[in-house]
């Protein structure tokens, strides 16, 4: 059997933690660990963790190990490091991501499963990550949108290294990873802008990075998520649309963007500088200068980048 280690950190989540656990065991891949951490929380979800350890002790266990909260990154980190320490030589180990709120379909690991392993079928030493659509709901169950690839415009085709140092397609939740992965991701550094961004960015430049055209996970939307999805909107071409391309400033939530991926670049740069070929060094050393440049040209480097 593969076995697949579900990883669920949880932090003041047990509003609709039961609902995702259960979903989750419910899986029709049967070969499964639910690993989960605590980050600290505050209401009842590490007593109902407890619970659930205690019902079925040979399906879930509860980390203890006394780091407190770390955040949502953080604590997928800590995660991951745990099922590398203690599955890291097995090939025949997985690790799936969870977040405390979603509902999983049934078929959610099966599927995955099936896309990994037709990946490596040649060599479990390649570092694969492979992840799907999702379901966009609200917190009763209604739906938002069918695919969150479509909801924020997203192109899940885009799987080149360059595209992924400017854009993460990879939604966390839905991922499923070979241990040559964690191998080669983990630890995962302090300037990464998130955990998955990170992983997909190790798949895209050593590995595999595969996307299952399905949406295998209800994506509850709440007003407390770490992160969500926000509807992606097609300008139109208006006298507004013309004020925003020719404007003088530049907009701050885009030179955020940058910064954050100049700095994860850097850190992957540091941490891979010896296996960069000459092409990948010089995508590197653009997007580490995007945030230093004017607008336009902001504009036409990240344009290039997205079809290199």
């Amino acid at each position: 059997m593969n076995r697949i280690l579900v990883l669920l950190p949880v932090y003041n989540g047990e509003k609709y933690l039961a609902e995702q656990i259960d979903s989750i065991l419910a899986q029709t891949h049967r070969d499964l660990l639910l690993v989960c951490r605590d980050d600290g929380s505050t209401d009842a979800s590490l007593a109902l963790l407890q619970d659930y350890a205690q019902r079925y002790p040979d399906q879930v266990i509860v980390l203890q190990d006394g780091k407190g909260n770390l955040g949502a990154s953080g604590s997928f980190s800590a995660l991951m490091q745990w099922a590398l320490a203690n599955y890291g030589e097995q090939t025949d180990a997985f690790v799936a991501l969870a977040d405390q709120d979603d509902i999983w379909h049934l078929n959610k690991l099966e599927t995955c499963l099936q896309a990994l392993l037709g990946t490596q079928v040649e060599s479990p030493l390649v570092p694969v990550l492979v992840h799907s659509d999702l379901r966009v709901v609200t917190a009763e169950g209604e739906e938002i949108s069918p695919s969150l690839m479509q909801f924020q415009g997203l192109d899940p085709a885009r799987t080149w290294f360059a595209a992924q140092l400017i854009s993460n397609t990879v939604t966390g939740c839905t991922s499923l990873m070979n241990m040559a992965l964690l191998k080669k991701a983990l630890p995962v550094p302090a300037d990464a802008v998130m955990h998955d961004w990170w992983l997909s960015l190790v798949a895209s430049a050593f590995g595999r990075l595969v996307f299952v055209p399905q949406a295998l996970v209800e994506y509850r939307q709440h007003g407390r998520n770490t992160l969500g999805a926000r509807e992606h909107k097609k300008a139109s071409l208006n006298l507004l649309t013309f004020k925003k391309l020719f404007q003088l400033k530049q907009n701050p939530e885009a030179q955020k963007l940058f910064e954050d991926a100049a700095a994860q670049a850097r850190a992957f740069e540091v941490r891979f500088e010896t296996e960069l070929d000459q092409k990948d060094r010089g995508i590197v050393a653009d997007v580490k200068r995007l945030p230093q440049l004017g607008l336009w040209q902001q504009r036409l480097l990240f344009r290039k980048l997205r079809s290199v």
